[in-house]
């Protein structure tokens, strides 16, 4: 599964993957801060790792990566290539492997829960290829949601749960502890949505306890309690841990803190339902829809249509039992109904905001409509359901009874809780009806001599390619669908060798986007800049930009160097509708400083006894004309103030 959801990954992704090393997907905005960030941790992890929350930017302001979200999942991934090259390889191979880890985890997860394998293909793409995804492959943190359905098909294997109408498998502890470490490390790709899945974790082992407490037929098992135990307790630890940088971020700039202003990222109910623009099928018929949303990338939030047809349609026709799939269906539209933030019932009041006020880590949650992953898992459920029922029907003719010994009970299908009653022997596997005995030893160690072993018929070869290929239709359709036409952008070389310039380094225009394309120039030798864009605008970073604003003069030259800053570089292609738009052709004369035109960028030396030569490395006369607007629509020039097309790369 691991390598067919790779392939429908790298198919999905075309031709991103023609340019792995030298484009980013959707925009230059929020993709190019997480290529900076992976390169930085490769960076750190091979020169200094414990100082690995401080980078290079923001004049290396303490705990600066921690001004945002971090993927430090894909540590290893990190250590791939180096430079400019290196990082958007590592960005674009991470986007491929979320992708492949979402439809294998999703896949796992309704296998684990007893979906027959179309079902699970089923679920694995609606998973994967949602078009929704379309919008946020922007944000990696956002897309790396495989870890969070791996983990609960872990647990749920070691637990037993099942969504079918049989008793419970037994436990297998082992399998338990493995999801518990799955989780852990999840966590590691941000708590955007981290959080919540902390909080999916507690309520579904709360309802397991209560199923436990008040269901007297049901055993504990100690041996899965006690991995439990130890599991939770390491989720916790990692949480605690991860979270020491973020809570130092926040003591030392209050204005990190987010408040209920921010909630303005709210959907209408009209948005869990639109397409984004770049979907190939919707994306165009829904664009009045779309016209109606404040902010369509973060609400512009469809789960996919077929998807949804085949969820409701499982309401009535599934594998599970009644109860289990009007629980999920339960789940699903709380998470619907929470995925609308302030715009749910009552403005939220008695929904979103009393998590947000009262929940620890809620308030950290500024876009509501990222529960559309939640909402997105349980229908892939409702759905696999459906089409495990489809597959049971269309391979009844030709019986299929299992044998004695095989390594899940006979299920009862139809008969409801009528059925009669199985006993799984946790000894050997056997199933036998209650009051009687095994027909025999059995086990890891002991193998049966004889019983009997019922063969089932099996259909004509043509026959059974003929059934899997229409029962594999629900999956291809629900992949197609998510379908999109992403642009791709390429990314420009520095055009001079930052790392041998004085340090720090300011590169003028200086905006919250646009610093995002800057930081990437510092992956080519990592020299120290004061540049710095992520989640929160930190307070010295306005008062710098505001300062840097009239350069070159007398008041910013002198501002600028009690900062310590040595180097200016003005890039004059997007300077036009800035402050900085007529810099170019200000004097510098009486100033100290000395001023060097190398191609489309200025460098001004802000120590006159510091006029180092300048290298040109990578002059083109277009080294900048692919900083276009975070907007691909608007593709001609460049932006005066890439800020008002991008929020910020997480929560």
């Amino acid at each position: 599964m691991t390598l067919l959801g790779a392939a429908l990954s790298v198919a999905m992704s075309w031709p991103l993957v023609r340019s792995l090393s030298r484009t980013v997907p959707l925009n230059v905005g929020d993709p190019l801060y997480f290529a900076w960030q992976l390169s930085w941790v490769g960076h750190a992890l091979r020169s200094d790792p414990t100082d690995i929350w401080t980078t290079y930017a923001f004049q290396r302001s303490p705990d600066n990566l921690a001004f945002t979200d971090t993927v430090l999942g894909y540590a290893p991934l990190s250590l791939l290539g180096s430079g400019q090259d290196g990082a958007l390889l590592q960005l674009n191979l991470a986007g491929l492997i979320a992708t492949t880890m979402s439809f294998v985890g999703a896949y796992a997860l309704a296998r684990a829960l007893g979906a027959r394998v179309p079902g699970a293909l089923v679920a694995g793409s609606g998973f994967a290829f949602a078009p929704w995804r379309l919008e946020q492959v922007i944000h990696i943190n956002v897309t790396s949601t495989g870890g969070m359905a791996l983990a609960l098909a872990f647990l749920a294997y070691g637990h037993g749960w099942t969504l079918r109408r049989r008793e419970r498998r037994p436990g297998r502890p082992g399998w338990v502890l493995l999801g518990w470490l799955v989780a852990c490390y999840q966590l590691l790709f941000g708590f955007a949505i981290g959080i919540p899945f902390a909080y999916v974790l507690a309520g579904v082992l709360l309802l397991w306890t209560l199923c436990w407490v008040f269901s007297p037929r049901q055993r504990m098992l100690w041996w899965v309690l006690l991995a439990d135990l130890v599991g939770g307790a390491a989720f916790i630890g990692t949480t605690l841990l991860l979270l020491r940088p973020y809570l130092r971020v926040l003591e030392a700039h209050p204005e990190a803190k987010r408040g209920e202003s921010w909630l303005w990222l709210s959907p209408s109910w009209r948005g869990l339902i639109t397409s984004p623009r770049t979907n190939v099928w919707w994306g165009d018929l829904q664009e009045g829809w779309r016209s109606t949303l404040k902010w369509p990338p973060e609400m512009a939030l469809l789960p996919g249509f077929v998807l949804l047809g085949l969820a409701v349609l499982g309401i009535v026709l599934s594998s599970w039992s009644l109860r289990r799939r009007l629980a999920l269906l339960l789940a699903v539209a709380a998470f619907a109904v929470l995925a609308l933030g302030t715009r749910g019932p009552g403005g939220g009041e008695w929904t979103y905001l009393p998590l947000f006020r009262n929940l620890p880590g809620w308030d950290a949650l500024r876009t509501p409509g990222r529960l559309m992953i939640w909402v997105t898992l349980g229908l892939c459920l409702l759905a696999a359901g459906t089409v495990s029922k489809l597959t049971d029907l269309a391979w009844r003719p030709w019986g299929g009874a299992r044998h004695i010994g095989s390594d899940e009970p006979e299920d009862p299908g139809d008969q409801g809780d009528t059925a009669p009653r199985t006993a799984y022997l946790g000894t050997g596997g056997v199933p036998v009806q209650r009051g009687h005995v095994a027909p025999g030893p059995s086990g890891l160690l002991v193998r049966r001599r004889s019983g009997h072993r019922e063969t089932p018929r099996r259909p004509p070869l043509p026959a059974a390619v003929a059934l899997g290929l229409l029962l594999a239709v629900p999956a291809a359709m629900v992949t197609v669908e998510g379908r999109g036409d992403v642009p791709n952008w390429e990314i420009w070389k520095p055009p001079v060798a930052l790392a041998e310039l004085p340090q720090p380094i300011l590169i003028l225009p200086s905006a919250a986007v646009t610093d995002y394309y800057w930081m990437t120039w510092q992956t080519e030798g990592w020299p120290v800049m004061a540049n710095g864009s992520s989640g929160f605008e930190p307070a010295a970073q306005q008062s710098l930009r505001k300062q840097a604003a009239s350069f070159p003069d007398t008041a910013s030259v002198t501002a600028l160097r009690e900062r310590g800053i040595r180097t200016v570089i003005l890039v004059r292609d997007v300077t036009p509708q800035t402050p900085w738009a007529t810099a170019a052709d200000r004097p510098v004369d009486g100033l100290g400083i000395v001023r060097k035109d190398v191609g489309n960028v200025i460098v001004y030396s802000l120590d006159a006894s510091e006029g180092a030569d300048i290298e040109e490395t990578a002059a083109t006369d277009g080294a900048t004309e692919s900083i276009e607007s975070a907007d691909p629509e608007e593709t001609s020039t460049p932006t005066a103030d890439p800020t008002t097309t991008s929020t910020g790369s997480s929560d």
